[in-house]
């Protein structure tokens, strides 16, 4: 919707959203600081070790060690974003810039400037390996496709296509970005404090809460924002897949190419790589993780009493968290097993084996997400009876003829395509116009009432007057009303 904007920006004017914000985005800057702490005064096991551990360079191939390695120029740009946000915070403070359009603008300045040289980490990740453009565009086809998916399934009060937009580009940019200066981060700390033979698992482990926590601190700010629109499990699940979906987009175009290059010593090419990644195993893995993190924020939500939020988030990182480092240490150690009765390499191995070994652990948190979507949309289905009978009732945006109709999506569709045969196609996407326009307004307000706001009055009469105004453009032409 047009409005979205202005509706986020009225929420970040709020004083309390605001520092609801703020205080996530420096947590995430907190959390890299203590990284960076922890990293200086480690110790030192060789004689030549940078002064951060995360500066150093792998003398390893070009395109594998652009991969795991932190250009030092990058987290120059993030020392720079972190002073810039300081200041920006600084005069925020100042009693001139208190509340209104001015605070709000600081608002978003502070946070594109503290999270957005993070967000050039993966920028700069997707620049190197773009070089090979089909790897690219086939991942971006894909990665679409699930987005269609996403809109399509939510039934009622559907989450606008602009806000999926940038959910995924919240997970492509900097959900990616942050998780891998904190793994690269975590990596040198871990060698320093411990170098146990052990430490590869510990890093897999950490990789699996640093994406649950970045991809927790994206929905969040996302029921900050856009607060009237995340107000059940559907919406949560929704967003945080779109967060996992682009942070596994910016994820596997390094990767498919990395076990291209080194498929003569890993055994793996870079078409397996995106067979599993982009096709096979799209909607598990962190789309799975992330969803089911993203649907406990959402149930959070519907939950009165503090204790119980804290406790159900919790439980959804919790669970993203474990299935996430399960589902990367896990597959190795069944396919080590299964190598000793099968063979490798082969069709079945490729095709079915490989595959099955994979997604075996994810099978558990894919049904579990799976029956929590099925849940919220059966609840969506009851939600929009009512709410669709109340406005027919409250407004002449929706008649109590056209009630049964916009309730049934079969109904809808039947009328769609009767109106098609009977008038013509113009009609008949006129007709889709009205009944989605109608839909919008009813779930506007079911939304409304549901996240306890005050304002949003002009949103409503907004989305009425433009039922009523595409109503009167086609009274002109054929009747297409059911």
């Amino acid at each position: 919707m047009t409005d979205d904007l202005s509706i986020a920006s009225g929420s970040v004017r709020d004083d309390a959203n605001r520092r609801r914000a703020l205080l996530i985005v420096r947590l995430l800057v907190g959390v890299f600081l203590v990284y960076l702490l922890l990293d200086l005064v480690r110790p030192r096991r060789q004689p030549d070790e940078p002064v951060l551990a995360v500066l150093r360079q792998l003398k390893l191939s070009d395109s594998l060690g652009q991969t795991l390695s932190i250009p030092p120029r990058l987290l120059a740009a993030v020392a720079v974003g972190i002073v810039t946000g300081l200041i920006l915070q600084a005069l925020a403070a100042n009693a001139r810039f208190a509340g209104g359009r001015r605070a709000a603008v600081l608002t978003w300045a502070t946070m594109a400037a503290m999270l957005g040289p993070f967000a050039l980490v993966s920028l700069v990740m997707l620049i190197v390996f773009g070089s090979s453009f089909p790897v690219v565009v086939a991942c971006a086809a894909s990665s679409a496709f699930v987005l269609w998916l996403l809109h399509h399934c939510q039934g009622f009060a559907r989450l606008p296509v602009r806000m999926l937009l940038a959910a995924f580009g919240w997970g492509a940019l900097i959900v990616f970005g942050l998780s891998r200066v904190y793994n690269a981060m975590a990596l040198g700390v871990i060698d320093g404090y411990l170098g146990t033979p052990s430490e590869l698992d510990m890093l897999v482990v950490h990789m699996g809460v640093a994406v649950g926590v970045v991809t927790a601190a994206g929905v969040l700010l996302s029921l900050i924002v856009f607060r009237h629109r995340v107000t059940d499990a559907v919406s949560g699940l929704v967003l945080g897949a779109a967060i996992g979906l682009g942070y596994n987009f910016t994820e596997s175009v390094p990767l498919i190419q990395v076990y291209g290059l080194l498929s003569w010593v890993t055994g793996a090419t870079g078409g397996f790589q995106y067979w599993i990644r982009q096709s096979i195993g799209l909607l598990g893995g962190h789309v799975t993780f992330c969803a089911l993190l993203g649907a406990a924020v959402g149930l959070a939500v519907q939950t009165r009493g503090r204790g119980r939020r804290v406790l159900i988030v919790g439980a959804g990182l919790l669970a993203a968290a474990g299935g996430s480092a399960a589902h990367e240490i896990l597959p190795a150690w069944f396919s080590q097993l299964a190598r000793r009765s099968l063979p490798t390499g082969g069709p079945l191995d490729t095709l079915v084996v490989s595959p099955a070994l994979w997604l075996a652990v994810q099978v558990p948190f894919f049904v579990l997400v799976l029956a929590l979507l099925r849940a919220g949309v059966r609840a969506r289905a009851a939600a929009a009876r009512e709410a669709v009978a109340a406005e027919a009732v409250a407004s002449d945006a929706i008649t109590a003829r056209e009630v049964p109709f916009l309730v049934d999506p079969a109904l809808r569709l039947w009328a769609v395509v009767s109106t098609w045969r009977g008038y013509g196609r113009d009609a008949a996407l006129a007709l889709r116009r009205v009944q989605t326009a109608q839909l919008d307004l009813a779930a506007w307000h079911w939304q409304h009432r549901r996240s306890g706001r005050d304002e949003g009055a002009s949103e409503g009469e907004r989305l009425r007057a433009k039922v009523i105004r595409l109503k009167t453009r086609t009274a002109t032409g054929p009747a297409v009303t059911p």
